[in-house]
């Protein structure tokens, strides 16, 4: 997921439409590639985040009876910049395989896993649900030229760090989809 709101002195394209776009294309590329995985991968791009995480906690509301459904959100919101990792709401077990799934990004350069949700704004209902989240951390040196300012525009984003913040997504989001059984803080 990531979210489309942005002020009104920039386009938003760090925060947060890249994130968004890159939810999407990680589907995208997941479907190009003709990947069925055992489970149904959602995008969800959110609105209001800037106003108290409004568009959050409407999907969470909407959803309350299919919580127990959705496995890991994961969320991008901190630009599309050159990704490390993610952190990641569970523990023990379910950490254990999340930074097995991380050997596998790697070659991206972004397979550190750590126990440190970080940027999960509009996912933060449905992970006080009950819901395993975690977050995109990319490389935050540049974040803060951009965010909220006028110069938050398309040309900012680099395509190949871009690139890398939807492999690292579709990649994420495939194997935990996938897997023969599911992600859960009780996972054995």
């Amino acid at each position: 997921s990531g979210h489309i709101d942005s002020w009104d002195v920039g386009q938003g394209a760090m925060d947060d439409a890249g994130g968004s776009v890159a939810a999407w294309s990680a589907l995208h590329i997941i479907n190009r590639l003709g990947l069925r995985p055992r489970r149904t991968i959602r995008v969800v791009l959110f609105t209001n985040e800037e106003n108290g995480g409004n568009g959050g906690f409407e999907y969470a509301k909407i959803h309350k009876g299919e919580i127990s459904n959705h496995v890991l959100a994961i969320e991008s919101d901190n630009g599309v910049f050159k990704p490390s990792g993610f952190g990641f709401s569970g523990n023990g077990n379910a950490l254990s395989v999340m930074k097995a799934i991380g050997k596998l990004l790697d070659p991206l350069e972004a397979g550190t896993i750590t126990n440190n949700n970080g940027g999960i704004a509009d996912i933060t209902p449905l992970v006080q649900a009950g819901v395993l989240g975690a977050g995109l951390h990319v490389n935050m040196s540049k974040y803060f030229w951009y965010h909220h300012t006028e110069a938050d525009t398309i040309d900012k984003l680099d395509n190949k760090e871009f690139n890398l913040c939807i492999g690292a997504m579709a990649i994420l989001a495939f194997i935990v989809a996938d897997m023969p059984d599911r992600l859960n803080y009780e996972y054995f």
